[in-house]
């Protein structure tokens, strides 16, 4: 007899109009519905039945939960019956000879549990299992798809070109930029709030970005970041965005009408007036569809897996957990609450734990690790270190461990530190052991405890502490390890803010540095994981503060993320000592030193009398065979000058009271924290090298095996819009719709053609005159443009 199990599903209560509301999908609970895990003898004969592991929230989506009485390019949803959309599932039975149970899929699914696929012509094999399930329904899966058609096939690019992006922050608009850059274009975005605004520009690279909503006059921004013009404008977003990026298109510019999800809980869409542009300027736009190009699929997962691990192109998720949460979820896109790609993981329990549920009961696991392969002298290289796949091994405590803790690592963090236990230390000089060659790297991170002889600690706790650079570690005595006490903040936090970076900055400057209110107060390499957060402290103290660091996109980060008074790049400052003279006149109260060398010997002379510095790193000085000398310690004598060095681990009985109190400064906002983050251990020696160059932005760690993110916040709904639109004279004369329109006319005419346009339809727009008599010309409505091309060729068919 066949297994039967519950099966939660979200489904659509009824047709929408004006903005969507939690309240227009409904949860069906796990009691009210059951399914057989065997596929029905009746129905289709290639049916597919799948668990669903990760669900995708798409802007297209809102267009399906309306009644439209001529069709859509995809079909309405049914009022009552499950929301359908791209997922990551796992197979659990089949008919169909294209897959077996266990194989792993993404493709068309419901927003349930279970779904029974009759028809499977959308669900697609997953290749590449090495990367996270997560990326197929974004980097590797339609997102992805789209943002590379879009990109190369729509938009025709050339190296040197100026492209511009809306919605950036995206699923599609940040891989576009991406795509944008390798291509060797010069790339503006624009979005939602200042996070995503640096997130565009710190992480995925980005030349400028703006927050469209601080921009009274969009016009006059793009005017401002792209004084050239624009050849590339990739569309997700319509309305006001797109007419005022028309008069700043180049001649032959491309517009690729991706999406227009300003325009989809409207009932009537906003009014574009600007097209005559697309004839003066020769201009291009083109809808497009990405199903028209599934046979490029191949060439383009192949390339962007490519991508991946070379680390070219980076990918931002917006993980939220348990289908309950999806509607909101899915809501958080049309407020732009989102930070990358929206998607929900239907259970906890995703394909890793399965596996490891799997291969215990098998007797293990395989475990990858990274090993320092010999002492290091001089700047640390890739090759100092191996990713070694090593035997397996079981997943329980051995017998005869009475204290023993067996975890699974989760993050790992990459700290300056590590450098100094990377070489050989004759004279036991250094604090901490050094690493033996041949051996797993150790330091801190974030792991899940799989099976404990502890009493302290037992099987599914969250901890964090001193572990290895591998996917499960056996901690024979865990006195540094820590139980995560707050589960609702990302669990990264534990290997930054609210873990040994924070603990270093909080008493390092608290404790240390005996701040009082008005002091002036320095610190450098102050964009890292603990400068930012002895900035802030300070800031909160009512201090006076200035950071150093390496590059003018950090210094904007200190400046207008994290609140320091002032800030500079101490790579463009020809002299160090000058440089604080005119950031402190008065000099300074309180140096909170990571860095050392010259820095430290500058800092020296500008100190104030009774002036207090707080060693906490040095590490422009850990690559270094002899380290640099510093010449003015004298002013320690002359100016009565304190300074002290410190461990954090002085300070670990002392981490409940941080804890308590960061996590307070996090909640009321009064706090923010920047992380760095890569993905797969396999990456972990070259983001550890990224500490000595600078290129890390934030506190540098690496994702070893994803297991939760929290859900959004509440969402509020804007206002409804209405206007009018008539298209029956088109209808009648073209009842089977129409292929090619020769655009002379605009306004109206314009507007009621474009709805009755077939698929893959042509419009060749050589003229406006109903508009070239108006002071301002009527708006059209384009957001039917999803698979419609514009030609602007002066009636000469484009080659």
């Amino acid at each position: 007899m066949a297994e039967v199990v519950r099966n939660k599903k979200v489904v659509l209560r009824h047709y929408i109009t004006g903005f969507l509301k939690e309240s227009d999908m409904e949860v069906v609970a796990r009691e009210t519905i059951s399914i057989s895990l065997k596929t029905p003898d009746e129905g289709s004969p290639a049916a597919v039945l799948v668990k669903n592991l990760s669900l995708s929230c798409d802007p297209y989506m809102r267009r399906r939960m309306s009644h439209h009485e001529e069709p859509s390019y995809v079909p309405d949803f049914v009022p009552g019956s499950v929301i359908t959309g791209f997922g990551v599932a796992k197979v659990v039975d089949s008919r169909n000879p294209n897959f077996v149970k266990g194989d792993l899929v993404w493709g068309m699914t419901g927003w349930e549990e279970y779904s029974l696929i009759q028809e499977a012509g959308h669900l697609f094999k997953i290749k590449y299992i090495d990367l996270p399930l997560s990326y197929y329904t974004g980097l590797l899966g339609m997102p992805g798809f789209t943002a590379y058609v879009g990109f190369y096939e729509v938009c025709s690019p050339k190296k040197g070109e100026y492209v511009f992006i809306s919605a950036a922050s995206g699923a599609v608009g940040q891989l576009v930029g991406q795509f944008a850059k390798l291509m060797g274009c010069h790339v503006v975005g624009s979005a939602g709030s200042d996070e995503k605004v640096e997130i565009l520009k710190n992480k995925l690279g980005f030349d400028e970005a703006f927050n469209y909503k601080k921009e009274p006059d969009l016009n006059a921004a793009l005017k401002r970041d792209l004084p050239e013009g624009i050849d590339i404008y990739f569309d997700n977003v319509g309305g006001a965005m797109l007419d005022a990026v028309l008069p700043n298109m180049r001649l032959q510019g491309r517009i690729a009408a991706c999406g227009m999800i300003s325009q989809y809980n409207l009932e009537q869409q906003e009014d574009v007036h600007n097209l005559l542009y697309i004839v003066t300027k020769r201009i291009r736009m083109e809808g497009f569809f990405v199903f028209s190009y599934l046979h490029k699929f191949r060439e383009f997962e192949d390339k962007v897996a490519q991508f991946v691990r070379e680390v070219k192109i980076v990918y931002v998720e917006d993980i939220v957990e348990g289908l309950e949460n999806a509607p909101a979820a899915l809501i958080g896109l049309f407020t732009g609450r989102n930070v990358g790609k929206q998607l929900v993981v239907c259970e906890v329990a995703d394909r890793e734990r399965e596996r490891e549920r799997g291969r215990e009961m098998e007797g293990g696991v395989g475990n990858k690790k990274v090993v320092l392969r010999h002492y290091v002298t001089g700047f640390p290289k890739e090759d100092d270190m191996e990713v070694v796949a090593a035997e397996t091994i079981p997943l329980k405590v051995p017998e005869g461990s009475s204290e023993a803790v067996l975890v699974k690592n989760l993050y790992i963090s990459c700290d300056p530190y590590m450098r100094g236990r990377m070489s050989k230390y004759e004279n036991d000089s250094s604090y901490i052991p050094d690493l033996l060659p041949g051996s797993v790297i150790t330091g801190l991170g974030v792991a899940r405890v799989v099976d404990s002889t502890n009493p302290k600690f037992v099987k599914g706790d969250l901890v964090w502490g001193m572990t290895g650079w591998e996917e499960y570690s056996l901690i024979e005595n865990p006195e540094g390890l820590h139980k995560i006490t707050y589960a609702d903040v990302p669990l990264s936090y534990y290997t930054g803010v609210l873990g040994m970076p924070g603990l270093t900055a909080y008493y390092g400057f608290y404790d240390v540095c005996s701040p009082k209110k008005g002091e002036y107060v320095f610190i450098s390499a102050a964009s890292g994981a603990v400068g930012q957060l002895v900035g802030q402290f300070a800031k909160l103290m009512g201090c006076y503060v200035v950071g150093s660091a390496g590059s003018d996109k950090k210094v904007e980060l200190l400046k207008n993320k994290f609140g320091f008074d002032e800030a500079f790049n101490y790579k463009k400052e020809n002299d160090w000592n000058a440089a604080l003279k005119r950031y402190f006149p008065e000099g300074i109260d309180i140096y909170f030193e990571n860095v050392g060398g010259a820095m430290l010997d500058a800092v020296l002379v500008n100190m104030r009398l009774h002036g207090r510095i707080a060693v906490c790193g040095l590490i422009s000085q850990y690559n270094l065979e002899k380290p640099d000398g510093v010449h003015n310690l004298f002013c320690l004598v002359s100016k009565r000058i304190r300074m002290e060095g410190f461990l954090v681990t002085d300070y670990f009985h002392k981490c409940g009271e941080f804890e308590e109190k960061v996590i307070q400064y996090i909640r009321e906002g009064k706090i923010v924290y920047l992380e760095d983050v890569v993905e797969g251990l396999e990456s972990a020696p070259a983001a550890l090298l990224r500490l000595f160059t600078g290129s890390n932005v934030g506190k540098q760690l690496v994702v070893v095996s994803r297991e939760r993110k929290d859900a959004p916040d509440a969402i509020t709904n804007p206002k409804d819009h209405t206007s009018l639109n008539e298209t029956s004279h088109c209808t009648r004369y073209f009842p089977e719709e129409i292929d090619i329109y020769f655009e002379n006319v605009g306004g109206a005419m314009l507007e009621a053609v474009l709805v009755n346009m077939r698929l893959h339809g042509r419009i060749a727009v050589c003229g406006l005159i109903s508009q070239y008599n108006l002071e301002k010309p009527e708006g059209v409505q384009l957001s039917v443009l999803s698979r419609i091309q514009s030609h602007p060729d002066g009636g000469i068919p484009r080659t």
